[in-house]
């Protein structure tokens, strides 16, 4: 086995299942708002002056959000589904739950992987501060039928081999060789010799040009040159 990894199984929409910061939040600043507003209607049409008294529940709402934007930084985001079965890449064969299935006979093959547990999210001023890992897809069609699986990488290492074993399989090409398929491998991991050797390796086979491979891996202008010295001289 040279990968494998648990398949996650989603179950309901995140906004369905908040977490603690995201409850409190909500909750604070929403009823801050109606508050505020429903005092400003009554201001306005009773023509009623309200006491200072009236706004301190304001204060205490406050620090509630005040509260979960601090919970917020230990915080995991909520899985919303659960992990049912594995999913494994064998050198020749794909396995779902103990169902192999061959690369060699994948079609419409799909792939993304860059998400792991522990990885910050994109919520800059609420919500959960970390992800779990469980927004990576595969997805294919195998005798006519399409597959689609989520799984979770459980760590940074995690995803890195996972790249590592694609990039391999990419290089034996026990997986047949399409263009669209060096896209599997995230930007992080094209700078890695093992991509670059891959590279050069269609691009001497002819099956890329020099140019897109070295847009691939994203060199600067001396890195250019000692690339194209390495695997482009030859095609002249």
């Amino acid at each position: 086995m040279l990968f494998s990894a648990s398949i996650f199984i989603p179950e309901k929409p995140k906004f369905f299942n908040l977490t603690c910061s995201e409850k409190l939040s909500y909750l604070s600043i929403g009823t801050i708002t109606v508050y505020g507003f429903a005092m400003l209607l009554i201001e306005h049409f009773f023509k009623y002056k309200f006491s200072e008294y009236f706004f301190y529940p304001t204060v205490v709402l406050l620090l509630v959000h005040i509260a979960g934007i601090f919970i917020r930084f230990t915080e995991f985001e909520n899985l919303n589904g659960y992990f049912e079965g594995k999913i494994s890449f064998e050198e020749n064969s794909l396995t779902i739950n103990e169902i192999e299935y061959r690369y060699s006979d994948l079609e419409n093959l799909v792939i993304y992987g860059n998400s792991f547990s522990g990885e910050r999210t994109k919520n800059y001023r609420y919500g959960p501060m970390y992800g779990n890992g469980v927004e990576n897809l595969i997805s294919f069609t195998y005798d006519g039928i399409k597959i689609e699986k989520y799984f979770q990488l459980n760590s940074e290492r995690h995803l890195d081999e996972l790249q590592e074993v694609l990039i391999h399989i990419l290089t034996t090409e026990k997986l047949p060789y399409k263009r669209e398929y060096l896209d599997f491998i995230n930007d992080e991991h094209r700078s890695f010799l093992l991509f670059e050797l891959l590279v050069g390796k269609l691009i001497r086979e002819k099956r890329i040009e020099c140019a897109e491979g070295i847009r691939l891996i994203g060199l600067n202008s001396k890195e250019t040159e000692e690339f194209k010295a390495k695997y482009c001289s030859s095609l002249k």
